[in-house]
């Protein structure tokens, strides 16, 4: 799996996105471990791949649909780059909250009892084709001008989700397998429950018993990100949900486990794009995002 870049958080810059995507795939054209600050579906149609979402690495097969929450890390590793056939659908969190009322709440498709981060739903072949039809009837429409076709957007959308909840609820569902190193999950593990602190990889090789070389090793081998670069990310989107819940920012960088406000704010900007103030300033209406999504951070 190709290493993240360094700056893994992407906005979505429009309300929805939808792209059913049959064209060859180059490495480079894959950003793996990465984050959004709305909501992913990726439906899985054709070729070898495994999905990261954290803690998770699954393999796709045809008919796999994930949905995953906002800043949640998440990436792919393509074992045949030469026939990846996927749709994906981009929703912002505005967008996906306006859509439903007080009695539908389309956040909670993706999440599940298995994961807050994410959920997993398998489309029987057979019912395949009418999600292909709604996927391809909805690219058309966000990419027409023709009267209407915002509404028509929305519209197919929320058919889309309706369909895919039907499955979400049934009683075959099951739980898909993860093909992540027990060592990993363990690395996971500690890094959830010590977010707030100044991890060091040190402290954690004597937490886990294991060496700092080999920890680094296997973490970069299963997911494609070294482990410090990952740390560093992880207490981002920790500091993300903390200024959306209007924390001041200087409170933020030691909540989130800094030292120095300088570094917080040099990494943050880094990363996100803009220093800590101006993204609280950017998402001025408070709890943004519900302290659910992502309780248990991993994209």
């Amino acid at each position: 799996m190709k290493k993240a870049l360094d700056c893994p958080y992407s906005m979505i810059d429009q309300e929805i996105i939808c792209e059913h995507k049959t064209a060859r795939v180059t490495p480079s054209d894959i950003k793996t471990v990465h984050n959004h600050d709305g909501y992913e579906i990726v439906l899985f149609l054709k070729g070898d791949v495994n999905i990261m979402i954290e803690p998770d690495i699954y393999q796709m097969k045809r008919g796999d649909m994930f949905l995953v929450s906002p800043l949640v890390f998440h990436g792919l590793d393509l074992e045949d780059i030469s026939g990846y056939e996927r749709i994906v659908i981009n929703v912002q969190y505005e967008t996906l909250k306006r859509l439903g009322d007080e009695d539908t709440d389309f956040s909670t498709i993706f999440r599940s009892s298995d994961s807050p981060n994410m959920n997993h739903v398998h489309i029987p072949n057979d019912k395949l084709q009418g999600f292909i039809e709604i996927a391809d009837r909805l690219e058309a429409a966000l990419n027409s001008d023709e009267f209407g076709h915002t509404i028509l957007s929305r519209a197919l959308l929320v058919e889309f989700l309706i369909m895919t909840n039907k499955f979400s609820t049934s009683s075959t569902h099951q739980k898909k397998k993860s093909l992540m190193p027990s060592v990993v999950s363990r690395i996971f593990d500690y890094i959830d429950s010590h977010i707030e602190e100044n991890i060091t990889i040190k402290d954690m090789s004597e937490a886990l018993h294991y060496s700092s070389d080999h920890l680094s090793r296997v973490f970069s081998e299963a997911t494609g990100d070294s482990l410090k670069h990952y740390i560093s990310g992880k207490k981002i989107v920790l500091a993300q949900k903390l200024l959306l819940q209007n924390y001041p920012p200087y409170d933020v960088c030691f909540m989130a486990g800094y030292n120095n406000y300088s570094s917080f704010s040099r990494r943050f900007s880094q990363q996100i794009g803009m220093s800590p103030k101006q993204y609280q300033l950017a998402n001025k209406e408070p709890s943004v995002m519900p302290d659910k999504i992502g309780a248990k951070l991993w994209a």
